[in-house]
């Protein structure tokens, strides 16, 4: 089925995005529909029997907003763009002239000098509100339009002059607003330049776009460049700053053979990469995607937000025309008197608080903020669900090998038996391993690469999960793997599983008649793995458990010294059984693991966190969030984001609902008590607006560019 792709220019709010998206469903040959506020996004399935492409821009301009094929980057501030801002600009000038005039008691100017500021100044919410007029859809700009009409009415011209300034100024707020948090996501696309320079039979240099790219090309880059796309370096060395993918501070040398990745900067040497990836599969490309896709992730509580905005303005609006009417109508109070007057005033006051921009602003704008603050310091964030479901966990599990611990196997000794010599037993690991892409495996290939061993050839080679591997050689079947294989393998038979050491991780070497070696590897802990653990602790997660496949001694030792529980001699399904089990008993559970074996242990829990996301698309795949520089310390980070991102949504919904109900009160305040009807006047119209919109749309804004701000210390 064809698809639009593109992005909607203008909008600002939850109602742009509800106003475009019911004009695309209502019509026909649109089959699905896909728009978010943030990025913009649009994604349109359609029928082309029914309905182009052609068709389905016409529908969105008609609807008053713009669409390009792809992300243009515009100065907000820009005159020629942002047409909206000229409107306040000479309406607010209007606005300032027409109140001095009248501060001065000039006599017959009024209300001839509120006419340029209602007429001039409303131009954007008078075309919108005939946009939403066409659209068959009542929004805010409709009501404000009512408020301003009701306003001329009751012969407070000034007010209504006042409620256009102070409207527009909020609509433009909120539109810098998302700018901001749009500017966030599309700085990714700066990371990489739009260009490479591509070798031609590595003399020839040419410049070519990135899109021209395929894999095996030869690119190079000269010190202070960025690195355009993934790729391994063919020739040179440099220091490299990884720090806007991974969040890693400290410049990493790179040699032959090392992979790097777009956004990169390569700092101080001229280095040559072959190309790995293409552009669209980059590091950067999947990251932009990631965060995208983690707008249309709702929160419990934005889900929750948008229900009640559904039904909040209805009702206020009913509440404010029963305002005016039962007054009027069912009292009987003639049409002239200042009485019904007032009622409208007041019923004028409740509209311009029935907008709920400020609260539906509340959830999305936070998270987004927090979401892309975080990629920023290398951790990826699929959804604010996610995000807000880290605050709420009882326990969590932790795989060792990769996640506690480096993943860096070595091996440091080797126990030949009967009767085979260390060489042989080297020979035969060496051999069978090279088939496997295990951390384990690698190891094993490493010593053997070392040693300069021959690389022995097996037949019928198969890997068995969770146990090792088996190969064929000369009639003779030979495994290498645990205890579990050799259980498995030696049923019945006598078997030497006496190792000199317990503290380590062992390989058994068989065959079908018996064990012939035991080959010795240790996996060192992270530097950061007790700090990471501690400061979860101190923020008050002490259900902290380690699940791994390694052996009780090992796993015991490593727990110990860590101060958390344990479950050990696990596979990856065990694993997957106890985040079951957990989960059963009513826990909310996070799993931390490398996003590979761990896959449905990650799955399966509450929020699933991969390590490292450079040139590993299955972290991004199976995991909700994603620790891209593999540094446990992140983890203290997020948690605290999480938390932080938490209040700050309670305080922006607070502040939401409590100046609206605040205003709200004043309504009847101002019509039943005298006092109260005095102090303010003929000036709640406008505080409404200058408060309850405007007021409540900048503190919740300003609250959520909060988050994620202030620096979390990685103590090291």
């Amino acid at each position: 089925m064809p698809e639009l792709r593109g992005v909607v220019n203008g909008m600002d709010c939850a109602n742009c995005v509800a106003k475009v998206r019911k004009n695309l469903e209502n019509t026909l040959g649109i089959e699905d529909v896909k728009l978010n506020l943030v990025s913009t996004k649009l994604i349109v399935e359609y029928n082309s029997e029914h309905t182009s492409e052609k068709d389905i821009i016409k529908i969105i301009k008609k609807a008053g907003y713009g669409f390009d094929h792809s992300y243009v980057q515009k100065s907000f501030f820009n005159l020629k763009h942002n047409k909206n801002l000229i409107f306040f600009l000479v309406g607010a000038v209007f606005l300032v002239s027409a109140l001095i005039i009248d501060s001065l008691n000039v006599q017959h100017h009024h209300p001839l000098f509120y006419i340029p500021v209602i007429v001039v100044g409303g131009i954007p919410v008078y075309t919108k509100a005939l946009n939403s007029l066409r659209a068959k859809t009542f929004d805010i700009d409709l009501l404000m339009v009512v408020a301003i009409i009701g306003a001329i009415i009751i012969d407070h011209w000034e007010e209504a002059a006042e409620i256009i300034v102070l409207f527009t100024l909020a609509e433009l707020l909120e539109a810098f607003s998302m700018d901001k948090a749009r500017q966030s996501i599309r700085s990714l696309m700066d990371l990489t330049p739009p260009t490479a320079t591509r070798l031609i039979k590595g003399k020839k240099h040419e410049i070519v776009p990135l899109e021209d790219l395929i894999v095996g090309d030869r690119v190079s880059v000269k010190p202070g460049g960025k690195i355009p796309i993934d790729g391994k370096i063919d020739w040179g060395n440099s220091n490299v700053d990884q720090s806007p993918i991974t969040g890693e501070s400290t410049p990493i040398v790179k040699a032959v053979g090392d992979q790097v990745f777009s956004g990169s900067i390569n700092l101080d040497g001229y280095i040559i990469i072959r190309v790995t990836q293409m552009s669209q599969e980059s590091t950067v490309a999947r990251i932009r995607q990631l965060i995208e896709e983690a707008e249309q992730q709702k929160s419990k509580r934005e889900l929750f937000i948008q229900k009640f905005a559904k039904y909040y303005t209805p009702v206020m609006v009913s509440i404010a025309l029963l305002v005016f009417l039962v007054p009027g109508v069912f009292l009987n109070i003639p049409i002239d008197s200042e009485i019904l007057q007032d009622w409208l005033y007041q019923s004028l006051v409740i509209l311009v608080i029935s907008c709920p921009c400020a609260l539906v602003l509340s959830t999305p704008i936070t998270v987004v903020t927090a979401i892309t603050r975080a990629s920023k310091r290398g951790v990826l964030i699929k959804g604010g669900k996610f995000l807000e479901a880290i605050s709420d966990v009882d326990t969590v599990v932790m795989d060792k090998t990769g996640t506690l611990s480096t993943g860096k196997l070595r091996v440091y000794k080797i126990e030949a038996l009967e009767g085979y010599s260390e060489q042989e037993i080297v020979e035969i690991a060496y051999g069978l391993e090279y088939h496997s892409e295990h951390k384990i495996a690698q190891a094993v290939i490493n010593l053997g690469e070392r040693n300069n061993s021959r690389l022995l050839g097996y037949k019928d080679v198969k890997i068995l999960p969770g146990m090792g591997i088996k190969g064929t050689r000369k009639g003779t079947n030979y495994y290498l793997g645990n205890e579990t294989l050799v259980d498995k393998v030696l049923t019945l038979k006598s078997c030497d599983l006496d190792c000199e050491e317990s503290e380590s991780i062992v390989s058994y070497v068989l065959t079908d008649e018996k064990v012939i070696a035991h080959i010795h590897m240790s996996d060192e802990l992270r530097l950061e793995t007790k700090m990471s653990i501690e400061a979860l602790k101190d923020m008050g997660i002490t259900n902290i458990v380690m699940l791994t496949g390694d052996n009780e001694e090992v796993a015991s030792k490593i727990a110990s010294e860590l101060g958390i529980d344990y479950r050990a001699e696990l596979l990856p399904e065990d694993k997957m059984q106890y985040v079951k089990e957990t989960k059963a008993n009513d826990q909310s559970i996070v799993m931390i693991g490398d996003g590979i074996n761990d896959a449905p242990a990650l799955a399966l829990s509450d929020v699933g966190i991969s390590m490292g996301v450079a040139g590993t698309a299955i972290a991004i795949e199976t995991s909700d969030i994603v620790l891209a520089s593999d540094d446990l310390l992140s983890l203290p980070y997020l948690f605290k984001l999480s938390k932080e991102t938490k209040r700050a949504i309670r305080i922006n919904i607070f502040l939401s609902l409590f100046i609206k109900l605040s205003f709200f009160v004043l309504v009847f305040l101002s019509v039943s008590s005298p006092p109260v009807g005095s102090f303010f006047g003929d000036s709640l119209l406008w505080l409404a607006v200058l408060i309850g919109d405007l007021g409540a749309s900048l503190l919740v804004i300003l609250n959520a560019m909060t988050v994620g701000k202030k620096k979390h210390e990685k103590n090291r």
